[in-house]
Order: structure tokens, then C-alpha cells, then sequence
């Protein structure tokens, strides 16, 4: 499926190309993690909040929620068809968001090393 590879790039644009300090979202950024107290978590050896990262901070997490989001939006009716067809939707729904995952950090991965 190519949507997959639309989201992984946009995933990745998004949270580490447009959020670095000086670009489009780099102010959001800021303040998200202003918001999100995220020196302070860091500090006290907590990580990120988990919605900072669902949100803007992590290039895998916000591909997984585009992919969970856009495949449910696109195939929310296969999920009242009866018990087969919610098993197979639910199976291709998982396998959907952990391939845009992978690839998203396949992404990360090349960029990091490469660019």
C-alpha cells in the first residue's frame, strides 16, 4: 500500500524536519515542551509525556497515530460486519500501523545517517 509510505514520509516531516528551532513548527515545538515540562521529566528520569510524543516529539509515535487514525477513518464500517470480518480488519488495522512504523523509522534511520 503506498498510503503507507505517504504517511511514514509526513510522520517524519513533520515531527523532526518541521520542528527543528527556526522552522515551521519549531515555536510549537517550544511550546509544547514548555507545556509538557519536559526538561523536568527528563531531569527526574521519567522520558517524555506520552502525549508530547503522540503529538509532535516522536517521528514513530506520530505515524502510528496518523496510520491507527486514517485506517479507522477509511474502514470504520468492516468493524461491525460480524466476527470474521472484525478479525481480519482488526489483523490488517495492526499489521498496517506497525508497517508505517517500521518504515517511519527506516526513514529516521536513513535521514539520521545520510542527510
Amino acid at each position: 500500500m503506498i498510503i503507507i509510505i505517504f504517511i511514514a514520509i509526513t510522520a517524519f516531516t513533520y515531527s523532526y524536519i518541521l520542528t527543528q528551532p527556526g522552522e515551521l513548527l519549531g515555536k510549537v515545538y517550544g511550546k509544547l515542551d514548555s507545556f509538557f515540562k519536559t526538561d523536568k521529566r527528563i531531569s527526574e528520569g521519567k522520558g517524555l509525556h506520552p502525549i508530547f510524543k503522540m503529538v509532535i516529539a516522536c517521528p514513530k509515535c506520530v505515524s502510528g497515530q496518523m496510520a491507527l487514525w486514517i485506517y479507522l477513518f477509511y474502514n470504520y464500517k468492516n468493524y461491525s460486519f460480524g466476527l470474521s470480518i472484525f478479525i481480519s480488519t482488526l489483523i490488517t488495522h495492526v499489521l498496517f500501523i506497525g508497517t508505517t512504523i517500521f518504515l517511519t523509522s527506516i526513514i529516521n534511520s536513513l535521514y539520521q545517517k545520510n542527510i
